[in-house]
C-alpha cells in the first residue's frame, strides 16, 4: 500500500501530527475546533485514499463516513456548542508553554526511540509514519492531562481516537467495516454524553475550567 504513495500518506500523517501540536498551543476554542477539523480531514482522506489504492470498498465507505461525521458534522456541532456557552476562550494548560513544548519534544523523541523499532517489521516502508503516529497518540493523551478546559479535553478524546486510527492504518491493522462504523457511532454517543456533562458543569460553575470541580461539595 505504501510503496507508491508513501510520501503522500506521510504528508497526511504530518498534517495530523502538526494539528495535535497546535491543540496544545492555541488558546481559542474556535482554533481547537479548526485543528480538529484539519486532523479529521487528514484521517478521512488517508482512509479514502487507501481504500481507493487497494480497491477496498469498505475503506472507501469508512473514509466517507469519517469525512462527513468528523470533518463536517462534529465541527459544526462544536461551533454551535461554543456559541451556546459563549466559551470562545479555552482554559490554559497546567504547564507553561515552554514546559509544554519540552514535554512534547520528549514524547516525540520517545516515539522515535529504539523502543518502538520492532513495529517497523510490520511496515518497514512506513516506519517514519508509524513513529509520527505514535507521537500523535502520546501527545493527544498529554492533551487530556495538561488542558484545564472541559471542552478542549473533549476534543482531546476525539483527537486521540483519530491518532489511533492513523497509527493502525500505517501498521496495517485491518478491521471489519461493522466495527469501524460502530466506532464512529460510539463517537457520536460520546459527543452527546460530553455535551450533557459540559452543560451541567457550565450551569453549576458558569465556566468550563475543570479546576472548578475542586470546589464541588455535597449538600
Amino acid at each position: 500500500m505504501f510503496e507508491h504513495f508513501a510520501q503522500f500518506f506521510f504528508f497526511l500523517d504530518l498534517i495530523a501530527f502538526i494539528a495535535v501540536i497546535g491543540m496544545h498551543l492555541v488558546k481559542s476554542n474556535t482554533n481547537i475546533i479548526r485543528l480538529y477539523f484539519l486532523q479529521s480531514l487528514s484521517v478521512g482522506v488517508l482512509l479514502f485514499s487507501v481504500g481507493l489504492v487497494e480497491g477496498e470498498h469498505s475503506l472507501l465507505w469508512i473514509g466517507v463516513l469519517t469525512l462527513v461525521i468528523k470533518s463536517i458534522v462534529a465541527p459544526i456541532f462544536f461551533a454551535r456548542l461554543l456559541r451556546r456557552f459563549s466559551a470562545q476562550q479555552s482554559a490554559n494548560n497546567y504547564l507553561s508553554v515552554p514546559l509544554t513544548l519540552f514535554v512534547l519534544l520528549l514524547l516525540v523523541l520517545f516515539s522515535y526511540s529504539n523502543t518502538f523499532l520492532p513495529l517497523g517489521v510490520l511496515a518497514p516502508e512506513a516506519l517514519g509514519s508509524i513513529s509520527l503516529g505514535l507521537a500523535s497518540v502520546f501527545m493527544a493523551i498529554f492533551l487530556l492531562i495538561n488542558r484545564r478546559g472541559a471542552f478542549s479535553q473533549m476534543i482531546g478524546i476525539l483527537a486521540l481516537e483519530n491518532a489511533i486510527v492513523l497509527l493502525a492504518s500505517f501498521i496495517g491493522l485491518e478491521q471489519p467495516i461493522a466495527l469501524e462504523v460502530g466506532i464512529i457511532f460510539d463517537i457520536v454517543i460520546w459527543i452527546v454524553i460530553a455535551t450533557a456533562f459540559i452543560s451541567m458543569m457550565y450551569r453549576q460553575f458558569k465556566s468550563l475550567d475543570v479546576s472548578r470541580l475542586t470546589h464541588l461539595r455535597e449538600d
